[in-house]
């Protein structure tokens, strides 16, 4: 189903210093190519409605050559604002694959008592995302990722999962040929909700996760700002330490090297 949206509105401008950042993960990752066709996740949120301007911006530079295609997964979630959304889309002036699957009701169908629905939602979503991209010719799925995710990931892993296994730029489907990459890996959020702020950007919250009472990842973000507190530039260590350490080598590098 595509849904075209208005272009009255002007586009707002994009974070200079996201851009950058943007740049730099896309040439030290190489993550697009001469030729791509990009998918670009549209959720209503702050993140995607960045990662949509910077690719827009990127896609403008004789020295890249990829076509830009936003897409949309409903998920007929109770209380998603419709109306806030398509006020964002005309802001951004995208034109807007929409796919339709109620994810909502299979997932509370499945849930356990007392299990958060993040996960089973998530997996849900990239499955139905990867399909949609290999059927419409869609080689990258393009996602908002930001660094604070990457931390939030890689701690997740440590302290969860036993492992050291940091959030990638790029992951390559396992079932269809669609890669799935996240420029944004580099940039933290809050130079993202800067962003948003100024521009005064519509933003659509999601209407489940927001609602749950108890969740890890809420529980790192606080861990983050008390490690803010003691290490100011916790960030940068971190993205240093993640993805362009000092010996020239990424912890991706170091891990897949065990």
């Amino acid at each position: 189903m595509n849904q075209t949206q208005s272009h009255s509105a002007p586009a707002p401008g994009v974070s200079r210093a996201a851009l950058k950042l943007a740049v730099e993960a896309i040439e030290k990752f190489e993550l697009i190519q001469p030729g791509d066709r990009i998918a670009v996740g549209m959720s209503g949120g702050k993140d995607s409605a960045l990662l949509y301007l910077v690719l827009a911006s990127v896609q403008q530079r004789s020295d890249y050559d990829f076509s830009l295609h936003p897409i949309h997964l409903d998920q007929h979630q109770p209380g998603f604002d419709q109306e806030t959304f398509q006020e964002q889309l005309r802001l951004l002036g995208a034109d807007l694959e929409v796919i339709s699957e109620d994810t909502h009701s299979v997932v509370q169908a499945n849930l356990k008592p007392g299990q958060i629905p993040c996960a089973i939602c998530g997996r849900m979503r990239r499955g139905i995302l990867n399909r949609f991209c290999m059927e419409r010719g869609y080689n990258k799925l393009a996602l908002g990722h930001h660094l604070d995710d990457a931390i939030e990931t890689f701690f997740l892993n440590l302290l969860f999962g036993r492992r050291m296994d940091p959030l990638k730029p790029a992951t390559p489907a396992s079932d269809v040929d669609v890669t799935t990459i996240r420029p944004l890996i580099l940039v933290e959020e809050r130079k993202v909700l800067g962003w948003a702020v100024q521009e005064e950007i519509p933003v659509v919250a999601c209407p489940v996760c927001d609602t749950v009472p108890e969740s890890r990842r809420r529980d790192l973000k606080q861990l983050l700002a008390q490690f803010s507190a003691m290490q100011q530039d916790v960030h940068a260590s971190m993205r240093a330490a993640l993805y362009t350490g000092a010996d020239g080598m990424t912890l991706i590098d170091r891990v897949d090297s065990y």
